[in-house]
């Protein structure tokens, strides 16, 4: 009975806050290339970016989930793994992220199996600064993972190789 109340507060918590940051009117027009977008980045502060991560992401990214089920959106640690794997380096990275992060599309998702199970990830109302810093301290840190994720990464990649055999 207790899973199904944690459970059910955490969908409560995620919709408002999807609701709260989602729905604010942002201006989300003006591009920034990626030496500007550098600087930007660099402009808050390593605290205030793991702050940003706590606050924003943690909500659905929850890294203390207790199994695979329990989710509202994938670890925050299988995201870094995915962009860390696609992406040639630092910038590249903030890059793609940032991008999808600030107006997130089916057609930009790199992860198409969490779309497919958890939905698209709400539009933020975190500014390119913000999200730029969130994307960076990401890169920078060692993110964590729930307990249970390696054990799920390696029967992903079992359930891969035998598909492809």
């Amino acid at each position: 009975m207790m899973k199904y109340i944690k459970i059910t507060i955490s969908l409560v918590l995620a919709i408002i806050t999807s609701f709260s940051f989602g729905c604010k009117s942002v201006d989300k027009e003006k591009s920034i290339d990626s030496e500007e977008s550098e600087l930007i980045a660099s402009s808050i502060t390593s605290e205030k970016a793991s702050n940003l991560v706590a606050i924003n992401c943690y909500v659905c990214h929850d890294p203390n989930t207790r199994s695979h089920n329990d989710l509202l959106a994938p670890p925050l640690a299988g995201i870094k793994k995915r962009y860390m794997n696609s992406t040639t380096d630092r910038t590249a990275f903030i890059e793609r992220m940032s991008s999808f992060v600030f107006n997130p599309t089916k057609e930009n998702a790199m992860m198409k199996g969490p779309v497919k199970r958890f939905g698209l990830m709400p539009k933020t109302a975190l500014d390119q600064e913000q999200i730029k810093a969130i994307a960076s301290y990401i890169y920078d840190n060692e993110i964590p993972a729930p307990s249970w994720f390696d054990e799920h990464e390696k029967q992903m990649q079992k359930n891969k190789n035998s598909d492809l055999n």
